[in-house]
Parts: structure tokens; C-alpha cells; sequence
């Protein structure tokens, strides 16, 4: 067993999926599939049980994962004390937007013979705060809304974190382009009562709308789903329906999604149940208060306005 090995399954059990770790890790999901069962058969004993919502960590896994991170960690120290230096690293926990993955691509590219270990991670907007309030981000990528912005700012105070306003944001319906209202300029919650709300983040549609809405308009009888990938087929197979907060710039698949899979897919912006289009949403980034942001950071927000076509660059 190598310690890239043991890497991969502490990132594996972070991640609670195959498909978020082979992003998280730069790896294909082939690859970190087949590491998995060569350690596995190595151990004698399963470290995960593989279902269609994801990997859950077995009983005896949990114990071995303690071990592992012990372990990697006493390996970094080892690194530190004798290397004379600690490992430069830059990490990004967002919401799942394409625009925030684009420009960490360009970052990796730009700093990759700088010495950075680099790590991107997409997560809800409760588990992106815990990361850089935890240091284990540099920045976090996330909105406010009517609904959600009291919460969310009682609990980046909380956190000695701020917010830093990048730009005004809308909200979307997400649909496949052979939906029968894939067509429409503009949806409203009543014209998607006959169809099915899919999402992979419960909680988000409280972002969205009030409790009244919610239940009035049956969403919170969503099919739930582990990952992006579910939720595109289950779109298309069952002409479901998500929701996207986000703004876009000369493509508009940096809002959601990208990939093969984003022709397939459109765009339409969601009314208020009033009949106006909705504009509640503020993209923008969260760091550590007081915490003086290094060249890497100012980049990546650079490369994220130059996406966005946002005026008046960090630095």
C-alpha cells in the first residue's frame, strides 16, 4: 500500500462519493476506483460499500480511515521538519458552478511550477463555510438570498468569516433541451407543478423560496439524487426540473454545468410567484476576517470576474 493509496481513501471518505473525489483529486474515476479495490484486496476487508447515493465507510474502514489520517499526517510533518519548508497549498470549497471550476483550472495551470498542492471542492453552502472557517479553504464560493441571508451571516459571523459582494445573480429553471417547456422565455412555479423537482441538495430550495411556497408547490417532495451526474440523466429521463442561482458570461454554461452533457440542457429564468422575474440572489466569496489574501487568491477572484464579465478586478 502506498501513500498515494492511503490519500486517496481519506479523500474518498471526504468526498462520500466516487465521482466528487476523482474531481476533488485530479484523478479519472476509473483509476480511483481500481486504487480502492487493489487496497481492499490488499486489507482483506471492504473500506467502502458502493451504492447508486454515493460510498458509505464500513465499519472496519472507519477505524482504518483514523489510522490513515494519522498516518498521511505524521508523513506531512516529516515533510516539514526535514524538506525546511511547509508545502505551499490553495484550496476552494463552492457551490456547484462551472465558472468557479473554469477559473480553478486557469489557477492550477498558471501556478503549477509555484509548488502548491491544490484541492477543489464542491459542497453546500453550510459545509463550504465549515471549510475555510476550518482553514481547510483559502475562499469559499457561494450566495445570499432573501430567504437564507439572515442564516448565512449569523453564520459566517460565527465563524469570524466575511462576505465579499461579486455581483447580482438570478435564479434559473435547469431543464433538458426536449422538455416540453424547454422553449418557454420564462417559467413560473405553476407551470412546473405537472413535472418532477430533482436536486441534490434538499436544503438549497429553502434558499430559493419560503416555506409557504415550498409547500404549497410541493418541493419538498423532491427526488433527491448523490451527484450532478444522477441528476442530469434523471432531468432528461423523467423531464424533470432543477434550480440554479448564478450568473453567466459569454457562455452560458458556466452557470451550471459543463462538459458534453451542457448542450443537452437550458437555461430559463424563474418567476416570482408574484409574475416577476426573480433578482434576490448576490454571488460572491468568503474568507477568514482580517486574513490578508495572497497573490494565488487575488488571482483566482481575477479569473472568476474575467469569467463573469464582472467590472473592477481584485488586484
Amino acid at each position: 500500500m502506498t501513500l498515494q493509496q492511503i490519500r486517496y481513501i481519506i479523500g474518498v471518505a471526504e468526498a462520500g462519493s466516487l465521482n466528487k473525489a476523482s474531481e476533488r483529486l485530479f484523478i479519472s474515476q476509473p483509476s480511483l476506483s481500481s486504487s480502492l479495490h487493489d487496497t481492499e484486496d490488499e486489507l482483506g476487508f471492504q473500506i467502502f460499500t458502493r451504492s447508486a447515493r454515493g460510498v458509505k465507510v464500513t465499519e472496519q474502514g472507519e477505524s482504518f480511515i483514523r489510522d490513515a489520517r494519522d498516518l498521511y499526517l505524521q508523513y506531512e510533518n516529516l515533510l516539514k521538519k526535514h524538506c525546511g519548508i511547509e508545502k505551499k497549498r490553495f484550496s476552494v470549497s463552492a457551490l456547484y458552478y462551472a465558472f468557479a471550476r473554469k477559473a480553478f483550472v486557469q489557477i492550477v495551470k498558471e501556478f503549477s511550477d509555484s509548488g502548491y498542492d491544490f484541492a477543489f471542492c464542491e459542497k453546500k453552502a453550510l459545509d463550504v463555510i465549515d471549510d475555510v472557517a476550518g482553514g481547510k479553504s483559502e475562499i469559499g464560493i457561494l450566495y445570499l438570498s432573501d430567504a437564507n441571508r439572515a442564516e448565512i451571516n449569523k453564520t459566517l459571523d460565527g465563524g469570524g468569516l466575511v462576505f465579499h459582494h461579486l455581483t447580482e445573480c438570478n435564479a434559473f429553471v435547469y431543464l433538458h433541451k426536449n422538455h416540453p417547456l424547454a422553449k418557454k422565455e420564462s417559467l413560473s412555479l405553476d407551470e412546473l407543478v405537472p413535472y418532477h423537482f430533482v436536486t441534490f441538495d434538499t436544503d438549497d430550495v429553502k434558499s430559493f423560496f419560503s416555506e409557504e411556497v415550498i409547500s404549497h408547490y410541493g418541493l419538498d417532495k423532491a427526488i433527491t439524487v448523490a451527484d450532478r451526474a444522477t441528476e442530469l440523466n434523471l432531468l432528461e429521463q423523467l423531464n424533470g426540473y432543477t434550480f440554479l442561482s448564478g450568473v453567466f458570461g459569454k457562455d452560458a454554461n458556466e452557470a451550471g454545468v459543463s462538459g458534453d452533457s451542457a448542450e443537452h440542457f437550458v437555461l430559463i429564468p424563474l418567476k416570482n410567484p408574484d409574475g416577476k422575474i426573480s433578482h434576490n440572489f448576490e454571488l460572491g466569496y468568503i474568507t477568514k476576517n482580517g486574513v490578508h489574501m495572497d497573490n494565488v487568491s487575488l488571482t483566482y477572484i481575477d479569473a472568476i470576474r474575467r469569467i463573469l464579465n464582472i467590472a473592477g478586478f481584485t488586484c
